[in-house]
């Protein structure tokens, strides 16, 4: 029997909201490499959420140990994301997509369902797309728009573009994109319309001087700069519009300390009918920011890696129904599976239930987070009058990091 004679490269976006994908994703390369259909399974990090504005969108050793740029080799590539990173807004990024286009197949592998992918930055539309040369790139696709009743016109295709499909993580959609490439008939594909590489226009970092200057000159002014959104004002839009699952699970996250690990662990165990889509929509709702390290789908267990924005976690817990219970389910299983690696949370359900701080603290850069968190909770429970210990616990802390702060 022959060797497989193609490669499959998969790039894994890395954005923050991603992180809720990881065991999808995790399932879905374990099963590409045991296929046994591909001769190599190489990855490649996209880095779209820009959380150190030095770092490329890819890294060129990782493309190049995967051979994207050798068309002598059969690769075909499949882009793994829910394209709501800032890189997907802008053209580096789609310049790039379609360069790899123009010379292996290309796919991408959206994580979420069809219906929400307007939440992202992808605009698909249906079209019939016919392969010309079998296991072609996608510029020998050949594309037809689809005969629909609507009252809109359709938009016809610009003279110079290529598509890239658009599927779902599953089986139906994936076998209707390997029909594509391995036949000579029509399939309906949502996909994506990219300039094709000559036309796109240049970056503004890369044009030229001359031409950065005259196009400057004739830019419009920038309106000016409103006020940014109260933490109020961004809870407020955030629950109106996500799902009624993803906001009743926000609001339980406020009285969590935030990687994808504990995130998973409260929904597991209190909203067990929540998904990754509602974790994810979490994650890319603005609410939520990432500290402390590059790449917060790596980290461990035990470490805090997102926070919410400064107010955020205040408003979020003035909104739980029955704050002093839903904090401490909370607490309860921040308790029961992160104690033995983070001490400090040792009692933490019964000091919530109590409302009572800790008497003394030992604090270190490793449990900061969790007491910050365990901070706000009791802040938002305990009356004034009771507030004396709470603003110790709170003050021992301010200076905790005051005191880190000077030292760094």
């Amino acid at each position: 029997m022959r060797p497989p004679a193609w490669d499959l490269v998969l790039v894994i976006d890395t954005g923050a909201s991603m992180a809720a994908w990881y065991d999808s994703i995790n399932a879905f390369v374990e099963s590409a490499y045991k296929l046994g259909h591909f001769a190599d399974v190489p990855v490649v990090s996209l880095h779209s959420q820009g959380f150190d504005p030095a770092r490329a969108v890819f890294d060129p050793v990782e493309v190049g140990r995967a051979g994207i740029g050798d068309a002598a080799r059969k690769r075909i590539i499949l882009v793994i994301t829910d394209a709501v990173g800032p890189a997907w807004k802008g053209q580096p990024l789609q310049r790039q997509l379609a360069s790899w286009a123009h010379t292996h197949p290309l796919a991408i592998l959206h994580v979420q369902p069809h219906p929400h992918w307007n939440r992202s930055a992808l605009i698909t539309r249906p079209l019939n797309l016919r392969s010309t040369g079998l296991g072609g790139p996608n510029t020998t696709f050949a594309t037809q728009i689809p005969d629909v009743e609507t009252l809109v016109p359709t938009e016809p295709l610009p003279d110079n573009c290529i598509v890239i499909p658009v599927m779902e993580m599953s089986k139906r959609w994936i076998e209707q994109w390997c029909r594509l490439l391995n036949s000579s008939n029509w399939v309906r594909q949502q996909v994506i319309v990219l300039p094709k590489e000559d036309k796109v226009r240049p970056h503004p970092a890369l044009a030229p001087q001359s031409e950065q200057a005259a196009r400057d000159a004739h830019a419009p002014r920038p309106p000016q700069q409103s006020e940014p959104p109260s933490a109020e004002e961004l809870v407020v839009e955030f629950l109106k519009k996500a799902l009624t699952d993803t906001a009743n699970l926000t609001v339980l996250l406020a009285a969590a300390p935030l990687n994808r690990h504990t995130m998973q662990l409260v929904a597991t165990h209190l909203m067990p009918h929540t998904g990754p889509e509602h974790l994810a929509e979490i994650l890319s709702s603005g609410l939520v920011q990432v500290i402390g390290t590059r790449d917060p789908g790596s980290a461990p267990y035990d470490r805090v890696v997102f926070d919410f924005l400064p107010g955020v976690r205040k408003q979020l817990l003035a909104r739980q129904r029955d704050g002093r219970k839903d904090c401490f389910k909370v607490a309860e299983i921040i308790d029961k599976y992160l104690a033995k690696a983070i001490p400090a949370v040792e009692g933490l359900a019964q000091r919530i239930q109590q409302l009572s701080p800790p008497d003394s603290l030992e604090i270190t850069e490793e449990n900061l987070p969790y007491l910050e968190v365990e901070r706000d909770i009791l802040q938002a429970r305990i009356p004034r009058a009771r507030s004396d210990a709470l603003r110790r616990m709170s003050d021992n802390i301010e200076q905790f990091k005051q005191h880190s702060c000077n030292a760094s």
